[in-house]
Protein backbone atom coordinates (compact mmCIF):
# COMPACT_ATOMS: atom_id res chain seq x y z
CA UNK A 1 0.00 0.00 0.00
CA UNK A 2 2.75 2.62 0.89
CA UNK A 3 4.43 1.85 -2.24
CA UNK A 4 1.48 2.60 -4.52
CA UNK A 5 0.46 5.50 -2.40
CA UNK A 6 4.16 6.79 -3.20
CA UNK A 7 3.41 5.79 -7.17
CA UNK A 8 0.16 8.01 -7.18
CA UNK A 9 2.04 10.86 -4.90
CA UNK A 10 4.87 11.06 -7.32
CA UNK A 11 2.82 11.15 -10.69
CA UNK A 12 0.56 13.94 -9.02
CA UNK A 13 3.78 15.90 -8.50
CA UNK A 14 5.01 15.02 -11.78
CA UNK A 15 1.48 16.14 -12.74
CA UNK A 16 1.36 19.56 -11.33
CA UNK A 17 4.99 20.21 -12.92
CA UNK A 18 3.70 19.73 -15.82
CA UNK A 19 0.52 21.70 -16.00
CA UNK A 20 2.40 24.45 -14.70
CA UNK A 21 4.26 25.07 -17.47
CA UNK A 22 1.70 25.52 -19.85
CA UNK A 23 3.55 26.80 -22.07
CA UNK A 24 4.92 23.29 -23.25
CA UNK A 25 1.81 21.90 -23.49
CA UNK A 26 0.24 25.01 -24.94
CA UNK A 27 0.76 23.67 -28.95
CA UNK A 28 -1.42 20.55 -28.19
CA UNK A 29 -4.53 22.42 -26.44
CA UNK A 30 -4.40 25.42 -28.96
CA UNK A 31 -4.90 23.78 -32.33
CA UNK A 32 -5.85 25.70 -35.43
CA UNK A 33 -8.68 23.31 -36.26
CA UNK A 34 -11.61 23.98 -33.37
CA UNK A 35 -14.64 22.25 -34.07
CA UNK A 36 -17.48 24.40 -33.06
CA UNK A 37 -21.19 23.54 -32.22
CA UNK A 38 -23.92 26.44 -32.76
CA UNK A 39 -27.62 25.93 -31.55
CA UNK A 40 -29.95 26.82 -34.55
CA UNK A 41 -33.20 27.72 -32.13
CA UNK A 42 -35.19 27.72 -35.42
CA UNK A 43 -34.34 24.08 -36.83
CA UNK A 44 -34.12 23.05 -32.79
CA UNK A 45 -30.55 21.41 -32.99
CA UNK A 46 -26.82 22.22 -32.77
CA UNK A 47 -25.26 22.41 -36.21
CA UNK A 48 -21.28 21.62 -36.91
CA UNK A 49 -18.97 25.04 -37.03
CA UNK A 50 -15.09 24.32 -38.28
CA UNK A 51 -12.68 27.51 -37.08
CA UNK A 52 -9.49 27.24 -38.41
CA UNK A 53 -7.00 29.89 -36.68
CA UNK A 54 -3.59 30.96 -37.62
CA UNK A 55 -1.15 29.33 -35.47
CA UNK A 56 -0.01 33.06 -33.67
CA UNK A 57 -3.57 33.33 -32.20
CA UNK A 58 -2.99 31.56 -29.10
CA UNK A 59 0.41 33.78 -28.65
CA UNK A 60 0.41 35.73 -25.70
CA UNK A 61 2.00 38.74 -27.61
CA UNK A 62 -1.43 38.57 -29.83
CA UNK A 63 -3.85 38.87 -26.97
CA UNK A 64 -5.66 41.81 -27.87
CA UNK A 65 -4.97 41.17 -32.01
CA UNK A 66 -8.47 41.20 -33.93
CA UNK A 67 -8.57 38.71 -36.92
CA UNK A 68 -10.66 39.14 -40.14
CA UNK A 69 -12.94 36.61 -40.69
CA UNK A 70 -13.58 34.69 -44.23
CA UNK A 71 -16.70 32.19 -44.15
CA UNK A 72 -15.97 29.54 -46.34
CA UNK A 73 -19.81 28.05 -47.46
CA UNK A 74 -19.56 24.37 -48.90
CA UNK A 75 -21.51 23.33 -52.29
CA UNK A 76 -24.44 20.68 -52.56
CA UNK A 77 -23.91 17.59 -51.04
CA UNK A 78 -21.37 18.90 -48.33
CA UNK A 79 -20.73 19.57 -45.46
CA UNK A 80 -18.40 21.78 -42.47
CA UNK A 81 -15.26 19.86 -43.54
CA UNK A 82 -15.86 19.96 -47.18
CA UNK A 83 -13.17 22.64 -47.62
CA UNK A 84 -10.38 20.78 -45.19
CA UNK A 85 -11.07 18.10 -47.97
CA UNK A 86 -10.38 20.40 -50.78
CA UNK A 87 -6.96 22.35 -49.31
CA UNK A 88 -5.13 23.19 -46.58
CA UNK A 89 -7.13 25.81 -44.71
CA UNK A 90 -4.40 25.61 -41.72
CA UNK A 91 -1.90 26.82 -43.92
CA UNK A 92 -3.64 29.29 -45.76
CA UNK A 93 -4.83 30.52 -41.75
CA UNK A 94 -1.15 31.58 -41.13
CA UNK A 95 -0.37 32.71 -44.90
CA UNK A 96 -2.93 35.36 -44.71
CA UNK A 97 -3.64 35.69 -40.80
CA UNK A 98 -7.36 35.17 -40.83
CA UNK A 99 -9.93 33.23 -39.16
CA UNK A 100 -11.57 30.41 -41.55
CA UNK A 101 -15.40 29.92 -40.58
CA UNK A 102 -16.84 26.66 -42.54
CA UNK A 103 -20.11 26.57 -41.17
CA UNK A 104 -22.52 23.13 -41.85
CA UNK A 105 -25.37 24.75 -44.84
CA UNK A 106 -26.73 21.45 -45.27
CA UNK A 107 -26.42 18.85 -48.31
CA UNK A 108 -29.10 20.72 -50.10
CA UNK A 109 -30.27 24.15 -47.94
CA UNK A 110 -28.94 26.78 -50.86
CA UNK A 111 -28.44 28.46 -48.07
CA UNK A 112 -31.68 30.58 -47.83
CA UNK A 113 -35.09 29.72 -45.75
CA UNK A 114 -37.16 27.31 -47.42
CA UNK A 115 -41.09 28.50 -47.73
CA UNK A 116 -41.13 24.63 -48.65
CA UNK A 117 -39.67 23.10 -46.26
CA UNK A 118 -39.71 24.12 -42.59
CA UNK A 119 -36.72 22.60 -41.12
CA UNK A 120 -34.75 24.22 -43.79
CA UNK A 121 -33.83 27.49 -42.23
CA UNK A 122 -30.12 28.04 -43.24
CA UNK A 123 -30.34 31.82 -43.79
CA UNK A 124 -31.58 32.63 -40.43
CA UNK A 125 -29.08 30.08 -38.97
CA UNK A 126 -25.70 31.35 -40.36
CA UNK A 127 -27.25 35.67 -39.95
CA UNK A 128 -28.66 34.91 -36.72
CA UNK A 129 -26.59 32.36 -34.84
CA UNK A 130 -22.87 31.12 -36.59
CA UNK A 131 -22.04 34.59 -37.06
CA UNK A 132 -23.19 36.26 -33.55
CA UNK A 133 -21.00 32.71 -31.69
CA UNK A 134 -17.75 34.10 -34.50
CA UNK A 135 -17.55 37.22 -33.15
CA UNK A 136 -18.54 36.66 -29.35
CA UNK A 137 -16.12 33.39 -29.36
CA UNK A 138 -13.29 35.01 -31.17
CA UNK A 139 -11.54 37.97 -31.42
CA UNK A 140 -12.59 39.74 -34.85
CA UNK A 141 -12.79 42.54 -36.63
CA UNK A 142 -16.84 42.75 -36.81
CA UNK A 143 -18.10 43.28 -40.01
CA UNK A 144 -15.73 45.64 -41.09
CA UNK A 145 -13.22 42.44 -41.37
CA UNK A 146 -15.92 39.94 -42.53
CA UNK A 147 -16.11 38.20 -46.24
CA UNK A 148 -17.76 35.15 -47.33
CA UNK A 149 -17.13 32.86 -50.01
CA UNK A 150 -18.17 29.45 -51.25
CA UNK A 151 -18.10 27.12 -54.23
CA UNK A 152 -20.88 26.34 -56.70
CA UNK A 153 -24.04 26.58 -54.26
CA UNK A 154 -21.98 28.48 -51.72
CA UNK A 155 -20.86 30.60 -54.17
CA UNK A 156 -24.68 31.55 -54.54
CA UNK A 157 -25.10 31.63 -50.81
CA UNK A 158 -21.93 34.10 -50.47
CA UNK A 159 -23.62 36.25 -53.29
CA UNK A 160 -27.37 36.18 -51.92
CA UNK A 161 -26.11 36.79 -48.46
CA UNK A 162 -23.83 39.94 -49.48
CA UNK A 163 -27.06 41.24 -51.33
CA UNK A 164 -29.88 40.78 -48.29
CA UNK A 165 -27.52 41.51 -45.55
CA UNK A 166 -24.86 44.14 -47.04
CA UNK A 167 -23.88 45.76 -43.65
CA UNK A 168 -22.79 42.60 -42.48
CA UNK A 169 -19.95 41.60 -44.86
CA UNK A 170 -17.34 43.56 -46.61
CA UNK A 171 -16.42 41.67 -49.64
CA UNK A 172 -18.16 38.61 -50.98
CA UNK A 173 -16.70 35.55 -53.57
CA UNK A 174 -18.12 32.77 -55.37
CA UNK A 175 -16.59 30.23 -57.05
CA UNK A 176 -18.36 28.37 -59.94
CA UNK A 177 -21.30 29.66 -57.96
CA UNK A 178 -24.87 28.67 -59.47
CA UNK A 179 -25.79 32.03 -59.66
CA UNK A 180 -29.56 31.41 -61.43
CA UNK A 181 -31.60 28.97 -59.75
CA UNK A 182 -34.42 28.65 -62.77
CA UNK A 183 -31.58 27.54 -65.07
CA UNK A 184 -31.67 24.51 -63.30
CA UNK A 185 -35.30 23.85 -62.45
CA UNK A 186 -35.09 19.59 -62.41
CA UNK A 187 -31.80 19.94 -60.55
CA UNK A 188 -30.36 19.29 -56.71
CA UNK A 189 -33.89 18.58 -55.32
CA UNK A 190 -34.81 22.51 -56.00
CA UNK A 191 -38.12 21.66 -56.09
CA UNK A 192 -38.47 20.78 -52.81
CA UNK A 193 -37.04 23.92 -51.37
CA UNK A 194 -39.34 26.33 -53.53
CA UNK A 195 -41.81 24.40 -54.19
CA UNK A 196 -41.67 23.67 -58.99
CA UNK A 197 -41.15 26.33 -60.76
CA UNK A 198 -43.93 26.43 -63.11
CA UNK A 199 -46.11 26.87 -59.38
CA UNK A 200 -43.67 29.20 -57.72
CA UNK A 201 -42.14 31.35 -60.30
CA UNK A 202 -41.67 34.28 -57.96
CA UNK A 203 -39.67 32.12 -55.50
CA UNK A 204 -37.46 31.38 -57.82
CA UNK A 205 -36.79 34.37 -59.42
CA UNK A 206 -36.47 36.40 -55.85
CA UNK A 207 -33.85 33.68 -54.34
CA UNK A 208 -31.71 33.61 -57.81
CA UNK A 209 -27.98 35.73 -56.63
CA UNK A 210 -28.72 36.53 -60.38
CA UNK A 211 -31.56 39.00 -59.46
CA UNK A 212 -30.65 40.56 -56.28
CA UNK A 213 -27.26 42.23 -57.71
CA UNK A 214 -28.77 45.23 -58.15
CA UNK A 215 -29.56 45.39 -53.78
CA UNK A 216 -25.40 46.14 -54.01
CA UNK A 217 -25.59 49.52 -56.50
CA UNK A 218 -23.96 52.30 -54.22
CA UNK A 219 -23.29 49.93 -51.51
CA UNK A 220 -19.43 49.96 -51.89
CA UNK A 221 -19.24 45.98 -51.55
CA UNK A 222 -16.11 44.11 -52.98
CA UNK A 223 -17.26 41.03 -55.06
CA UNK A 224 -15.10 38.71 -56.79
CA UNK A 225 -16.96 36.17 -59.64
CA UNK A 226 -15.53 33.09 -61.16
CA UNK A 227 -15.77 30.08 -63.13
CA UNK A 228 -14.21 27.40 -65.17
CA UNK A 229 -14.50 27.91 -68.67
CA UNK A 230 -15.58 24.13 -69.11
CA UNK A 231 -17.61 24.39 -66.03
CA UNK A 232 -21.49 24.02 -67.00
CA UNK A 233 -22.29 26.75 -64.83
CA UNK A 234 -20.04 29.00 -66.50
CA UNK A 235 -23.55 30.52 -68.68
CA UNK A 236 -24.95 31.82 -65.42
CA UNK A 237 -22.16 33.24 -64.16
CA UNK A 238 -21.59 35.39 -67.13
CA UNK A 239 -25.11 36.39 -66.53
CA UNK A 240 -24.36 37.44 -62.98
CA UNK A 241 -21.73 39.36 -64.35
CA UNK A 242 -23.88 41.10 -67.47
CA UNK A 243 -26.60 41.84 -65.05
CA UNK A 244 -23.67 43.67 -62.33
CA UNK A 245 -22.89 46.17 -65.36
CA UNK A 246 -26.30 46.67 -66.37
CA UNK A 247 -26.70 47.81 -62.71
CA UNK A 248 -24.38 50.01 -62.32
CA UNK A 249 -22.76 47.19 -59.83
CA UNK A 250 -18.96 47.10 -60.06
CA UNK A 251 -17.30 43.32 -59.66
CA UNK A 252 -14.10 41.40 -60.46
CA UNK A 253 -14.74 38.59 -62.79
CA UNK A 254 -12.55 36.02 -64.16
CA UNK A 255 -12.93 33.02 -65.88
CA UNK A 256 -10.09 30.44 -67.45
CA UNK A 257 -9.31 26.62 -67.80
CA UNK A 258 -11.13 24.94 -65.16
CA UNK A 259 -14.43 22.80 -64.85
CA UNK A 260 -16.25 21.91 -61.55
CA UNK A 261 -13.76 20.57 -59.29
CA UNK A 262 -12.07 20.51 -55.62
CA UNK A 263 -8.97 21.18 -58.29
CA UNK A 264 -10.14 24.29 -59.59
CA UNK A 265 -11.65 25.55 -56.35
CA UNK A 266 -8.15 25.08 -54.48
CA UNK A 267 -6.77 26.90 -57.35
CA UNK A 268 -9.06 29.89 -56.88
CA UNK A 269 -9.15 30.30 -52.81
CA UNK A 270 -5.78 31.98 -52.76
CA UNK A 271 -6.98 34.18 -55.23
CA UNK A 272 -9.87 35.19 -53.49
CA UNK A 273 -7.87 35.49 -50.02
CA UNK A 274 -5.72 37.63 -51.72
CA UNK A 275 -8.70 40.01 -53.41
CA UNK A 276 -10.68 39.69 -49.33
CA UNK A 277 -7.06 40.95 -47.71
CA UNK A 278 -7.08 44.39 -49.97
CA UNK A 279 -10.22 45.49 -48.14
CA UNK A 280 -9.01 43.74 -44.71
CA UNK A 281 -8.17 46.41 -41.35
CA UNK A 282 -6.02 43.51 -40.40
CA UNK A 283 -4.38 43.44 -36.91
CA UNK A 284 -6.38 46.29 -35.67
CA UNK A 285 -7.09 46.19 -31.63
CA UNK A 286 -9.62 47.78 -29.96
Amino acid sequence: MKIRLSICATFALMLVGVLSGCEKIKPYLGSQIRNEFVHSAEMKKSLPLVMVVPQNYDEAGNAKRRYPVVILLHGYGGNAVQWQKITDLTRLANRYNVLFACPDGGKDSWYFDSPQDPDSRYESHIMKNVITFIDSSYRTLGAQGRAISGLSMGGHGALRFISLYPDSFLAAGSMSGILDLRVFPNSWQLSEKLGSISEEPERWFANSAVNLVANLKGKNKHIIVDCGTEDFAIAVNRAYRDSAAVHGVEITYEEGPGNHSADYWAKRLPVHLDFFKTFFQEGKEK
